[in-house]
């Protein structure tokens, strides 16, 4: 659902532009069109943060749907700018909701060996996303038909939501260890030995969580993860990831091909840099991927600032603006885009997760509408290459501080990685008692 809403203006501002819309914006006013999503993922991000320890994962992730919904029928109904507007904030808290609490379900579902890989269904669901809106508004070419479409899309994910499994690590915090042994069970292939020392990697995980963390812990003893993930949230939106989402079809606008097309085969390059990220992510780690996807961003963006300031050189010719913008695509969601989710939730323990993941959202919106509202601007008063040398520059700068301070967490557990942070040596699992009685499942 994110990826639509993220990548249903690209389309629409076309549709405006040709005058094939029931109503019409000024380029200020679909900037804030594009920018309210932001501001009402900003306005979530704390209470997502509570209702996920407070009702669970799970249904926390089910909220999210009726305010989609929701965000789609003013769309639907609405003839005048202010419903757009509206509607952008109640798909804002539906897409804050699930910015907080989808990469720690995730990354508590997932066994260690498969942590990063499974974050990749978080990065396809998403690609998938972009790519629907970006190919129904070209095949479509029409406002209502696009936006019904896409309501009917959400309709059918919030069915699907009530059959998710609820979090074996939520349900052992909330005092039933039986219902998480039952979870886990069903999710692995395990044997009785092994069943037991996952649910005694998951309360020593959490043995420290029954009393609900607080913004100092998040603070104090949390402090060096919680700078190193916002510096990361921060990056992935300044390197221009949501620019190119929203802008995808204007940037191509005035070249042979169809600006629409366009911004299809750019949606397919997101979904393919999901293939590379699939295979290495476990293998090679978070590190180096987060480091090549940096520098081969800032490259791809320095090109794109190249193509632009001669753009009167380059005339209509479609390939030497595509090809920048496809190959910082597939930069950004090899590591940039994905690995966030990753290392924000393999970095916090429980009692801080909510906590953490709600300051990774603000950051990211907060970010986010700066970028989409300076954009324009931006390049009136210079032009637009001025952008994608501010986005090469950020990158470049994210990559040397991911060479610096960002720490390794493949193939290791929680507790580990808390371990590594805070320098405490490895405790035993020997002369811990059994949770509960699991063998009568």
């Amino acid at each position: 659902m994110a990826g639509i809403v993220l990548g249903w203006p690209s389309p629409v501002m076309e549709y405006m532009s040709a005058g094939h819309a029931p109503l019409s914006l000024t380029p200020a006013q679909m900037s804030w069109m594009v920018a309210c999503i932001d501001v009402g993922n900003f306005a979530m991000a704390v209470p997502a943060g509570w209702l996920m320890d407070r009702i669970g994962r799970k249904y926390a992730v089910v909220t999210s749907a009726p305010l989609m919904f929701a965000g789609w029928m003013f769309i639907l109904f609405g003839r005048q700018a202010w419903c757009l507007f509206v509607a952008r904030l109640f798909q804002g808290f539906s897409v804050g909701i699930a910015w907080v609490v989808v990469p720690a379900y995730v990354g508590e579902m997932a066994s260690i060996r498969i942590r990063g890989k499974l974050s990749l269904l978080v990065q396809i669901s998403y690609a998938l996303g972009l790519l629907f809106s970006y190919s129904a508004g070209w095949l479509l070419g029409d406002y209502t038909a696009l936006t019904a479409v896409s309501a009917c899309v959400t309709v059918v994910s919030g069915a699907l939501f009530l059959f998710l499994p609820e979090s074996p690590y939520y349900l052992m915090l909330d005092g039933r260890p039986d219902e998480a042994a039952m979870c886990l069970w069903s999710l692995r292939s395990y044997t009785d030995d092994d069943l037991q020392t996952e649910l005694l990697t998951v309360k020593y995980s959490i043995s420290n969580d029954r009393t609900k963390g607080s913004v100092g812990d998040l603070l104090n003893r949390d402090r060096r993860p919680l700078v190193i993930v916002i510096v990361l949230a921060v990056l992935q939106m300044a390197c221009g990831a949501s620019v190119l989402e929203a802008y995808a079809a204007t940037i191509m606008s005035g070249t042979h091909i169809s600006a629409n097309a366009s911004a299809v085969y750019l949606g397919l390059v997101v979904l393919v840099a999901a293939v590379p990220f699939a295979l290495v992510v476990d293998r090679c780690g978070r590190r180096p991927l987060m480091i090549v996807s940096c520098f081969g961003t800032a490259a791809c963006h320095a090109a794109m600032a190249t193509v632009l300031w001669r753009r009167d050189v380059v005339g209509r010719s479609w390939q030497p603006l595509f090809w920048p913008i496809a190959g910082a695509q597939f930069f950004i969601n090899i590591g940039l885009m994905p690995l966030l989710s990753v290392v924000q939730c393999e970095y916090f323990p429980s009692d801080t997760r909510a906590l953490a993941d709600t300051a990774v959202v603000l950051a990211v919106t907060i970010t986010s509408t700066v970028m989409i509202t300076i954009y324009q601007p931006v390049a009136d008063a210079l032009c637009a290459s001025a952008n994608f040398g501010i986005y090469s520059a950020v990158s470049l700068a994210g990559g040397l501080f991911c060479c610096l301070f960002m720490p390794e967490t493949k193939q290791k557990s929680f507790a580990e990685i808390q371990m590594d942070f805070h320098k405490t040596k490895r405790a035993a699992n020997n002369g811990v008692h059994k949770l509960c009685d699991y063998q009568e499942i």
